[in-house]
C-alpha cells in the first residue's frame, strides 16, 4: 500500500508538470490523465538501464586492468571513456548494457593489441562518383536547354500537355537504365479518369446532395427531416458498421436526428437507428480497443485477436454490401432485412465488447483479467443456450490462453521462468537460497496484497500441481537427473474447442469442467515424469527409508536398548555431579557409538544449550524440566532429503524425544538406584513409612509404564507404519512433505505435547520430578539410619568394626572415581530438613492430586477437540483412570 501510496503521488505530480492542469483548476480532466499514466506505469514491465549502475561497472573494468598491471589496457578504455558523453544519446546507457551483458572475463582474455583491429585500414579508396562524370559518360553535360524552368501560360491545355509528354515519351531513345526504370513507373497522367457520361455523373451528384442539403424550415421556425430513401439510409449503416465515415452516424455511431426514411413513421425509424446505434457504440468500443498498442504480451495477443475478428465481420458486411451493389437478382431493401442478417455476427462481439468495457471500467486490471471475463462469458453463453456465442467466446479464449499457456509449458517442464513476467504467478526469489530452502524458498506462489493467489480464478485448483512440477524439474536438475529430450516440445497440441473435445464431452457439459478436464489432461502428462522421476531418486539415490529408520531410533527411541544406553550415560553424569555432563565432544560419541548400526552415523552430533544452561547439576538432577530439554540431537541431512523433512517437522521430532528422555529419566530413577538390602544395612525394613514409601515407588512405577505403553503401541508405531504405507503411495514430492509434516504434527499432539494439552503435560513432568524426590527421600532417610547406628556404634563397647557407609551408584554401572571421590551425597538431596514420613504425606498428596487432574483433563480435552487425536486422549484418560480404580 506504500509504494501505491508514493506511485500515486508521484505520477499526481509528474501530470501537473508536463500539463500544467491541477486537480483544482480541472479535476476531470486531471483524474483522466492520472488514471491513464498509472495504468500505463502499472502494466509496463520492463524498466529502464540504470546508467550509473553501468558507469560503476565500467570504472571497475578499469581498476581491475590497473590491479592485474595492464596499465595499457586501462589508459583505452578511459580514452574511450572520457570521450563517450560527447557521442552519446539516449540509448546509450542501454547499449552499454547490453555489451556488459556479453561480457566474458575481459579482465582475463582482453588484449591491447586487438584494439587495431577496429582501426579502419589505410587503403587507397576509389574515386567518388560524382554527377559531371555521370554527365560526361551520358553526353547530356552540353544540353543547355535541360536545366530551364517549364512554363505553361494560359493558352496551354492539359490535353495540349499530355499529348506532347505521350510524343515525347514515344520518340525518345532508351539511353541508359534510369530510363528504363522512369518506363515502369506511373506518372500523374495516369491516375487521370476521363468521364465521358456527365449525364450519369450528374445523377450521382444529385443523389448525395442530401448530404449537405440544410433542412427546410417551416414559418414557425420549426425544421423539417430531410427525406431519405431505404438505399441510402442501408448504405450509410453498413459503412457504420464497417467504421467508415458517413453521414448518417458519428464516429460513436449516435445517429443524427435530422434525417428520415421515406414512407416509415418516425418512431419506427427512430427503433431501427437506435438497434443499429447500438451494434455501432458496441463495435466502436472494439475498433478503439484494437488502435491501442500493449506491450505486455498477454494483452497483445487478446488485440490481435480482436482485430483478426473485426477483419472477419468487415468482410461479411463487404459481402452484404455486394449484394446490393452487384446486383444478379432482384433484391428488397429493406432495414430490418439488414438488422435480421447481421444479428448474427454482431451478437458474438457484443459479448466480446461488454468484455472489454468491464476490462476498461477495471481500476487496475491484471494483465490476465480479461481471460477471466473470457472464461465467465463463456460459461454464462452455455448456461443461456447461446451456442453461437459460447463457441465464439470459448475459442477466443483458448486461442489467448496459449500465450499465458507458454509461461506454463516452460516452468513444468524446463523449471524455468521468463525473467520479467510479472503476468505469471509463479515469482523466484531474488536472493540466492541454501540448497535446503530450495524446494521451501526459491519459488513461491504470487499473493495480491489481500493474501489473494496472483492466478486466473480459473488456474487456481491447479496452481500448487503446477508449482510442484516445475519444482520437482529444478531439483532435478540439482541432482544431475533431469532428462531434456522431451523439454521444450514447441509441437506440443494445444488446448482448444474444437469438434471432437465437443464430442467427447457433449454439448450439455459444463464449460468449466470441460476446461479442468482437459487442462488436467494436459497438466498430468508434464506432472507425473517429473514426480515419479525426483521420488524415484529420493527413495534410491538418497535412501529416504534408510533416513526415516534412522529418525524413528534416534528420536522416537523405537530400539528401547539401544535409546537405554544413550540415556542412562547422561543420567548417570548427572548423578555424579558431573559438571562436565554436558560437553558436547562426549555426547556426540556416546550417540554415535550407541546409535552406530543406523545409516550415516557420523552425522549424529548432541549438544546441550550452554547460554540456556543456568542452573547448577544438583538442581538439573533434581528435575526433568532444567536440563533435558537443552539437549540438542541434530541428524545432518543430505539437502533432498531436507525437502521432504521440514525444518517444523524435525522440530517436532525434538520435542517428542525430549518428552521420552524425560519419561526414561523418571523410569531409571525409579528402576535403577536401589539400596543395599536392609539385612546389611542392619535396618529392619518392616515400618509404616517403608510400605507408604514402597507403595508410592510401585504407583509412579505404574504410572511410567501406564504412559510409556500409551505411547509405544498406541502412538509412535501405529503412526510410523500408517506414514510408511501413504509415502509409498503419494504422487509427488509436495505430497509426501506434507504427509510427513501432518505425521510429525498427529504424533506431537497425541503424545500430549500441543498447546491445548500444556497444563497436563506440566502436571506429567510433574509427577517424574516426585519420582526423583521420592528417590532422594529414600535416600536421605537411609543415611540417617546409618548415622544413628554408627553413633551408637561408637558408643557401645562393642568391639565389632563400624560398617563403612553405602556407595549410591546405579545398577551395572561403577562409579566413575576421576568425577567424584567421597563427595557428600546429602548435598543432592532435596527435604533434607523435614522428616521422611512428612516427605512421602506430601509426595501421596500431589501424585493423587497430579492423577486426578491428568485424567479428568484428557477426558475434558477429548470431549472439547474435534482432532483426530482425541479419542487417543481418551484412551489414555481410561488407562489411568483403570489403574486408579485398581490399586484402591
Amino acid at each position: 500500500m506504500a509504494h501505491a501510496a508514493t506511485l500515486g503521488a508521484l505520477t499526481e505530480e509528474l501530470v501537473e508538470v508536463i500539463t500544467s492542469i491541477s486537480s483544482q483548476s480541472d479535476p476531470e480532466r486531471f483524474n483522466v490523465l492520472r488514471e491513464s499514466s498509472l495504468r500505463k506505469l502499472r502494466q509496463h514491465s520492463f524498466l529502464r538501464t540504470n546508467q550509473f549502475e553501468v558507469q560503476d561497472k565500467l570504472n571497475g573494468f578499469e581498476e581491475h586492468f590497473r590491479i592485474v598491471n595492464k596499465d595499457g589496457l586501462a589508459d583505452a578504455l578511459r580514452e574511450r571513456l572520457d570521450a563517450l558523453p560527447q557521442i552519446s544519446n539516449k540509448w546509450t546507457p542501454e547499449i552499454l548494457h547490453l555489451l556488459l551483458l556479453l561480457e566474458d572475463q575481459p579482465v582475463k582474455k582482453s588484449k591491447l593489441a586487438d584494439l587495431k583491429l577496429l582501426k579502419e585500414r589505410h587503403q587507397n579508396p576509389e574515386p567518388p562518383l560524382r554527377w559531371e562524370d555521370i554527365a560526361k559518360e551520358e553526353g547530356w553535360d552540353q544540353d543547355g536547354n535541360l536545366w530551364k524552368t517549364v512554363k505553361f501560360d494560359s493558352y496551354s491545355s492539359e490535353d495540349d500537355y499530355l499529348e506532347s509528354a505521350s510524343d515525347l515519351s514515344s520518340n525518345a531513345e532508351i539511353t541508359s537504365a534510369s530510363t528504363v526504370e522512369a518506363q515502369h513507373q506511373k506518372s500523374p497522367s495516369n491516375f487521370i479518369v476521363e468521364s465521358q457520361d456527365k449525364e450519369h455523373l450528374e445523377q450521382v451528384r444529385a443523389t448525395q446532395l442530401w448530404r449537405n442539403s440544410p433542412p427546410s424550415k417551416e414559418p414557425t421556425g420549426r425544421s423539417h427531416k430531410i427525406a431519405l430513401s431505404e438505399f441510402h439510409v442501408v448504405r450509410e449503416v453498413l459503412f457504420m458498421l464497417n467504421g467508415l465515415e458517413n453521414t448518417l452516424f458519428d464516429n460513436q455511431g449516435v445517429p443524427s436526428l435530422q434525417f428520415q426514411l421515406k414512407h416509415t413513421s418516425w418512431e419506427l425509424f427512430k427503433a431501427l437507428l437506435g438497434s443499429f446505434s447500438e451494434a455501432g457504440r458496441q463495435l466502436s468500443v472494439l475498433r478503439e480497443f484494437v488502435k491501442q498498442p500493449q506491450s505486455i504480451p498477454l494483452l497483445q495477443v487478446f488485440r490481435e485477436a480482436i482485430e483478426a475478428r473485426l477483419r472477419s465481420f468487415d468482410r461479411e458486411m463487404s459481402d452484404l454490401q455486394a449484394r446490393y451493389v452487384d446486383i444478379h437478382q432482384d433484391v428488397v431493401i429493406s432495414l430490418s432485412r439488414v438488422l435480421d442478417d447481421i444479428k448474427p455476427h454482431l451478437e458474438p462481439l457484443i459479448s466480446l465488447s461488454e468484455i472489454i468495457q468491464q476490462l476498461q471500467r477495471s481500476r487496475y486490471p491484471r494483465p490476465f483479467y480479461y481471460l477471466e471475463l473470457l472464461f465467465e462469458t463463456a460459461e454464462l453463453a452455455q448456461i443461456g443456450g447461446n451456442d453461437a456465442v459460447y463457441q465464439f467466446i470459448a475459442t477466443l479464449f483458448f486461442e489467448c490462453f496459449q500465450i499465458y499457456l507458454r509461461s506454463i509449458r516452460l516452468w513444468m517442464e524446463a523449471g524455468e521462468l521468463i525473467s520479467d513476467d510479472k503476468a505469471f504467478f509463479i515469482s523466484s526469489s531474488p536472493n540466492q537460497v541454501p540448497l535446503t530452502q530450495v524446494w521451501s524458498n526459491q519459488f513461491t506462489l504470487r499473493k495480491t496484497t489481500d493474501g489473494t493467489l496472483y492466478v486466473p480464478r480459473f488456474l487456481r485448483p491447479a496452481a500448487s500441481k503446477i508449482l510442484t512440477t516445475g519444482k520437482s524439474v529444478v531439483v532435478l536438475k540439482l541432482l544431475g537427473k533431469y532428462q531434456s529430450s522431451n523439454a521444450h516440445n514447441i509441437m506440443d497440441s494445444p488446448i482448444g474447442v474444437d469438434k471432437d473435445l465437443i464430442s467427447t464431452y457433449g454439448v450439455f457439459a459444463p464449460f468449466s469442467e470441460v476446461f479442468n478436464n482437459v487442462f488436467e489432461k494436459w497438466m498430468e502428462s508434464k506432472h507425473h515424469a517429473a514426480s515419479t522421476t525426483l521420488r524415484q531418486t529420493l527413495f534410491e539415490s538418497c535412501s529416504l527409508w534408510s533416513v526415516l529408520d534412522a529418525l524413528e531410533q534416534v528420536y522416537l527411541m523405537s530400539n528401547g536398548a539401544q535409546s537405554d544406553l544413550f540415556a542412562f550415560g547422561i543420567f548417570n553424569n548427572l548423578d555424579l555431579l558431573n559438571s562436565n555432563w554436558h560437553d558436547r565432544f562426549s555426547l556426540t560419541s556416546l550417540a554415535q557409538e550407541t546409535f552406530g548400526a543406523i545409516t550415516n552415523a557420523h552425522r549424529l552430533v548432541v549438544t546441550v544449550a550452554t547460554d540456556n544452561l543456568t542452573d547448577d547439576v544438583k538442581d538439573i538432577r533434581r528435575s526433568v524440566r532444567k536440563g533435558l530439554p537443552l539437549v540438542r540431537t541434530v541428524y545432518r541431512l543430505s539437502w533432498p532429503i531436507r525437502i521432504i523433512l521440514s525444518d517444523e517437522s524435525l522440530g517436532h521430532y525434538q520435542t517428542v524425544f525430549t518428552f521420552l528422555l524425560q519419561l526414561r529419566r523418571a523410569t531409571y530413577v525409579l528402576h535403577k538406584y536401589r539400596l543395599v538390602s536392609d539385612n546389611i544395612a542392619g535396618t529392619p525394613n518392616t515400618s509404616s513409612d517403608q510400605a507408604t514409601y514402597y507403595g508410592l515407588r510401585a504407583k509412579l512405577l505404574w504410572f511410567c509404564n501406564t504412559l510409556r505403553s500409551y505411547l509405544d503401541t498406541l502412538v509412535l508405531e501405529p503412526l510410523t507404519a500408517q506414514l510408511r504405507q501413504n509415502l509409498s503411495q503419494t504422487e509427488d514430492i509436495a505430497a509426501m512433505t506434507a504427509l510427513h509434516d501432518a505425521y510429525t504434527k498427529q504424533i506431537a499432539s497425541e503424545v500430549c505435547l500441543g498447546s491445548k494439552l500444556d497444563p497436563i503435560r506440566e502436571c506429567m513432568l510433574d509427577m517424574f520430578d516426585l519420582a526423583i524426590r521420592l528417590q532422594d527421600a529414600r535416600q536421605l532417610e537411609s543415611e540417617r539410619e546409618q548415622e544413628e547406628e554408627q553413633e551408637l556404634s561408637r558408643l557401645s563397647v562393642m568391639s565389632s568394626p563400624m560398617k563403612h557407609s553405602r556407595r549410591y551408584m546405579g545398577s551395572g554401572e561403577e562409579e566413575d572415581e576421576t568425577f567424584l571421590l567421597d563427595q557428600d551425597k546429602t548435598s543432592m538431596m532435596q527435604d533434607k530438613e523435614r522428616s521422611f514420613a512428612e516427605v512421602l504425606n506430601d509426595i501421596r498428596a500431589d501424585m493423587d492430586r497430579h492423577l486426578k487432574f491428568i485424567c479428568s483433563g484428557l477426558r475434558g480435552v477429548a470431549r472439547a477437540s474435534g482432532e483426530s487425536a482425541a479419542g487417543k486422549w481418551d484412551t489414555l484418560a481410561e488407562m489411568f483412570e483403570a489403574g486408579v480404580r485398581e490399586r484402591r
